[in-house]
């Protein structure tokens, strides 16, 4: 059985923001769950 994780507000992760736009850094960075919802 495969189980599904979700954030929830106040984890820490990383998001892949490849490909970015602009100048935003792109690759690998730290973000904060703000958001209680799942998406």
């Amino acid at each position: 059985m495969t189980r599904h994780w979700a954030p929830v507000a106040g984890d820490f992760i990383t998001i892949d923001f490849d490909p970015q736009a602009g100048h935003e850094q792109a690759g690998r960075r730290p973000a904060i769950v703000v958001s209680e919802a799942t998406y």
